[in-house]
């Protein structure tokens, strides 16, 4: 195990990342067995629909510890309906039991647990774990990011050399005109896998600089929500990077809607700064939803605040391609 140092919230620290083991443990258990498998009907893509029994144990593991433990805090996850006006809460549970289940059933290494604790619109404590990766990162705010122990900083990465993308998504029209805005002079490594929580703990164990989602259009199928990135959203930022939507906004998790529509732009300061400018430079805009009645569970959309992180002029150094 590894010594957490924390000055703040280190009962919810703690239990996040038990939580988080045990769910591994229970992931690892049934990775080479027999399992159901499950297609829910109201997502667009194969990888959104598909639902295994695993997801429902861990999800059930997830759910009694936060509501005997945290009783007084709502929950948010993949798998579950949240109660009626769950955002309107003081403290915000917001979890992915398994994020990447496409990789789970595939066997490609590439999944994980994603646990968040929202305070007044914004991630507090997070806390991201890949079992196959042996990789567990924690963040606490205004604490640092801790990746297997080791406080990381992402200020000093400057080098710029690989974008992390989608292995479901890469080949669609949406991620394709994506990649070409960040990368059109094709001198950036594309690294594939599943799983948003994996390609945070790339971007946190220096093996990807920048790792972009689309925002909604009529060529995307399907758009992250909030549980896809809370997590990663603290872990980022207390490290030195940043998450936001394409044009640089960070996003609140405390409304009703919570799609990403806005796409999701993560990555290590320099990495983000470069995206960025290049998505706005190809005409990259928020789209202006209405905040209206609640949406169903998988049917909502997100929201976002202004950021006022500056945006560096400077270009990366040589890159190679693969």
């Amino acid at each position: 195990m590894y010594e957490l140092v924390a000055k703040r919230y280190k009962k919810e620290l703690n239990g996040a990342i038990s939580v988080a083991h045990l769910a591994g443990s229970v992931m690892m258990h049934y990775y080479d067995l027999d399992y159901a498998v499950f297609k829910k009907d109201d997502e667009s893509t194969p990888e959104a629909s598909i639902f295994t029994e695993v997801d429902s144990k861990v999800d059930l593991i997830v759910r009694n510890y936060f509501r005997q433990v945290w009783s007084e805090d709502q929950l948010l996850t993949e798998e579950t309906e949240p109660d009626e006006c769950w955002y309107d809460s003081e403290r915000i549970w917001i979890i992915d039991p398994i994020d990447g289940t496409m990789g789970y059933k595939k066997k490609t290494g590439y999944f994980g647990i994603s646990i968040a604790l929202i305070e007044n619109g914004r991630p507090v404590l997070g806390v991201l774990y890949a079992p196959v990766q042996n990789l567990i990162a924690w963040a606490v705010k205004g604490e640092g990011s801790y990746l297997n122990g080791i406080r990381v900083d992402l200020n000093e990465k400057t080098a710029i050399n690989t974008i992390l993308c989608s292995s479901n998504a890469i080949n669609r029209p949406a991620y394709q005109k994506t990649l070409e805005a960040i990368d059109h002079d094709h001198r950036l490594n594309i690294k594939t896998m599943e799983s948003a929580v994996v390609k945070a703990l790339f971007i946190l164990n220096n093996k990807g600089e920048i790792y972009p989602i689309p925002p909604k259009s009529e060529e995307t199928k399907s758009v992250p929500k909030f549980w896809d990135i809370a997590a990663a959203d603290i872990l980022i930022h207390e490290a030195g990077g940043r998450v936001t939507t394409f044009s640089g906004e960070t996003y609140r998790y405390n409304v009703p809607e919570f799609r990403c529509i806005n796409g999701v732009l993560m990555g290590t300061r320099r990495g983000h700064e470069f995206a960025l400018r290049r998505l706005q430079s190809f005409g990259y805009r928020d789209r202006e939803e209405p905040h209206s009645s609640p949406l169903p569970h998988h049917a909502a959309y997100g929201s976002v605040l202004r950021d006022s992180a500056d945006q560096a002029e400077s270009d990366p150094g040589k890159h190679k391609s693969e």
